[in-house]
């Protein structure tokens, strides 16, 4: 476990974390990043769009444009992922997730108000070893598979390489004009290679370089909720769910690559240097239909691209002493844009172009930060402080009118965030603490939109009390969180000018309140049985301060064959955040033991979400669901081959990926049912 950025037993460090290793996400059928909220209480993983946008504890964000980034900081290998656009992907070659709750401030700094999500995958040994597998779907004729080799190369060098493909014939069936088509299918490879250097017992670096692309454009298929007909014209076809109608094809074709080097100096007894350098390039292309119908009346098509680089610095010592310490300094680099956003009337390709931009977000950050503890027996104390300074300059160019003048802005922000943790051990393995800390989200322009207005960052400031202890064979922690967030970044569509225009604006424009507490438990059963039990209780979600929220409301006595909503301003204060369910709930069963002289593991694991809203007021509601996944498997006596059959979603459940509110009906998309398959793996 390494969330404070050392290495320490889980049970030992004062915070909400959940850690699930890879045989546990393949077991429970977990293999991409959106499907991460069935493994750990108080998280929900929904997409807009290409956009993936996890929430913790009700923590959030909404913004997909270039230069934004998520308030749950998401990171591969310790790099810092950046845009929204690259945490959408498939997992593989994975040794652990670690999901850190609560404000990172310090460690972590920027963009990590609700949290982290830590994806490690596999250091090369220099034992060698390989494994191959391949699981197949029958529903959807889904093949997925994965390759890992890893070896030594020279003394003191060692290598890996590991690769992924998932293709598939989709889960949305086409209807009117798109018989015999199937949408939603999977088009997805991730290679990766990484080359371990240790020369001597004081020196190591991991040089990792990966290339991925990823197909699917289900994200990009919305259906009217409830199967309604926004436009009930003759002739006219509905997308319905699971069918999709419309004349353009939809497109979400993301593809990237990235590169690290994290070195690692012992310089004394107690003292080590980290260098982490990485760089990532991601870019997605995309095209959409936005009638939802097989009527010729509108489409979009978008470019979007991040360049991301980053660089950090770690001095540590005092390991085992009274005093243990943590200095660090962080720079971070982004060039990210849009090429050009066109809605265009008609189907795409063809169809008139009505409006196009581009627009450049440049992203400068540099960033100091200390943690240190104070070790008194039983007693540790913990204080950390960060200072950040960002600059964005941004830019947006009319295409269709290109006489208009373009718009440049730039802002700097800068921000101070801290923490304070107090442990008392009240065992070897049974401890309380308190903590207290910040984090913010960073400053940002609206690159949807020529207004160039900037908002400030979000903040938060978050306290938390809990207990972790080990009992016999069973891990257990509890945690009560108390959260005030302030000065969130919310979207909206305002009239702006002289005349006035309907445009997309951005501004800080709530606070909000949260109160919970969580629940976990893990260990040995006995007689060949484990478990993984965690529970969300998040009775307070408020925001205390929504005054000038937008929401889609049914129009009060309207009548007949057209849906009829109206856009109406609405005081939101009082109500409960947005995409936050009052209860989560995970629980995965796992049995391991012999037959017909080989080894059998089975699995079951299930996960709860209590209803939400997709629109601030309580609006747009979204019932309660449970998802049940399984896996049953048998090696074969000589250890080196597995057979398996599992199954995903097996209650069928229906539930949404995304809900975005319409006049003309809301917008609802939807995640795959049920899918069962079988699975074959060959390991050395």
């Amino acid at each position: 476990m390494t969330a404070q950025k050392r290495s320490e037993r889980l049970l030992d460090v004062p915070m909400s974390v959940s850690a699930i290793s890879g045989v546990q996400l393949t077991s429970s059928g977990v293999f991409s990043t959106v499907n991460l909220q069935q493994t750990t209480p108080g998280v929900v993983t929904v997409n807009n769009g290409f956009g993936f946008l996890p929430i913790i504890r009700g923590i959030q964000s909404t913004g997909t444009s270039p230069g934004d980034e998520t308030n749950v900081a998401v990171y591969l290998d310790d790099i810092s992922l950046g845009t929204p656009i690259a945490g959408f992907f498939d997992l593989a070659d994975i040794e652990r997730i670690e999901v850190l709750k609560g404000p990172q401030g310090t460690l972590y700094g920027r963009n990590a108000t609700g949290g982290a999500i830590k994806i490690v995958t596999r250091k090369p040994s220099f034992d060698t070893q390989g494994s191959l597998s391949l699981d197949y779907g029958f529903h959807y004729r889904e093949l997925r598979a994965n390759a890992y080799l890893t070896g030594k190369i020279a003394d003191g060098v060692a290598g890996s390489i590991s690769g992924a493909v998932r293709r598939g014939r989709g889960f949305i069936k086409g209807i009117a004009g798109n018989e015999g088509e199937y949408y939603g299918a999977p088009k997805n490879y991730m290679v990766r290679g990484k080359l371990l250097i240790e020369p001597t017992s004081d020196f190591s670096a991991v040089l990792s370089a990966d290339s991925w692309k990823q197909q699917n454009d289900s994200v990009f298929i919305s259906m009217v909720k409830d199967g309604l007909n926004p436009f009930p014209d003759p002739g006219s076809v509905a997308n319905t769910p699971y069918r999709y109608a419309s004349v353009t094809q939809p497109k979400a074709d993301l593809k990237g690559y990235g590169f690290s080097l994290d070195m690692n100096w012992q310089l004394g007894e107690d003292i080590g240097l980290r260098s982490l350098t990485g760089y990532r390039h991601v870019e997605v292309q995309s095209q959409s239909d936005t009638d939802r119908t097989n009527l010729p009346t509108g489409s979009n098509q978008l470019s979007q691209y991040q360049n991301g680089f980053s660089q950090e610095f770690n001095l540590s010592g005092g390991t085992d002493r009274r005093i243990t310490w943590l200095i660090g300094a962080f720079y971070w680099h982004s060039d990210a844009g849009n090429p050009y956003f066109r809605t265009i009337s008609g189907d795409s390709p063809g169809g008139t172009i009505v409006s196009n931009f581009t627009s450049k977000m440049k992203s400068e950050a540099y960033a100091g930060f200390a943690d240190v503890t104070a070790n008194f027996g039983q007693v540790h104390v913990t204080g950390g402080l960060r200072y950040n300074s960002e600059t964005k300059t941004f830019h947006w160019q009319n295409l269709v009118n290109l006489a208009a003048a373009p718009v440049d802005r730039e802002q700097t922000w800068n921000s101070t965030t801290w923490r304070g943790i107090a442990r008392y051990d009240i065992s070897g393995d049974a401890n309380i603490y308190v903590s207290a800390s910040t984090g913010f989200k960073s400053g940002v322009y609206n690159a949807y939109s020529p207004l160039g207005i900037p908002v400030d960052p979000e903040k938060v400031t978050a306290f938390e009390a809990g207990t972790k202890a080990r009992v016999g064979s069973i891990n257990l922690t509890f945690a009560a969180y108390a959260y005030k967030y302030s000065d969130i970044q919310v979207s909206a569509y305002s009239f702006v000018g002289t005349p006035p225009t309907l445009q997309l604006t951005l501004s800080n424009a709530a606070s909000a309140k949260m109160r919970g507490l969580e629940f976990n438990a893990d260990g040995k059963l006995g007689a060949g049985f484990s478990f993984n039990a965690g529970m969300g209780w998040e009775p307070t979600a408020r925001y205390s301060r929504f005054t000038t929220s937008q929401v889609v409301a049914p129009i009060p006595g309207a009548t007949g064959p057209v849906i009829s909503q109206v856009l109406v301003p609405y005081d939101s204060s009082g109500s409960r955040l947005v995409r936050t369910p009052k209860v989560t709930a995970n629980l995965r069963l796992n049995y391991a033991g012999e037959i017909a002289g080989g080894a059998l593991d089975g699995s079951i694991s299930t996960s709860y979400a209590s209803a939400k809203n997709w629109q601030p007021g309580n609006f747009s509601r979204e019932g309660g669901f449970v998802l049940v996944n399984a896996n049953l498997g048998w090696t074969e006596p000589g250890g080196r081959f597995t057979f398996s059959v599992w199954g995903n979603n097996l209650t069928n459940t229906e539930y949404y990926t995304d809900y975005v509110p319409n006049v003309r009906g809301d917008s609802v998309k939807f995640a795959p049912k049920r899918e069962v398959g079988i699975g074959a793996r060959y390991a050395f």
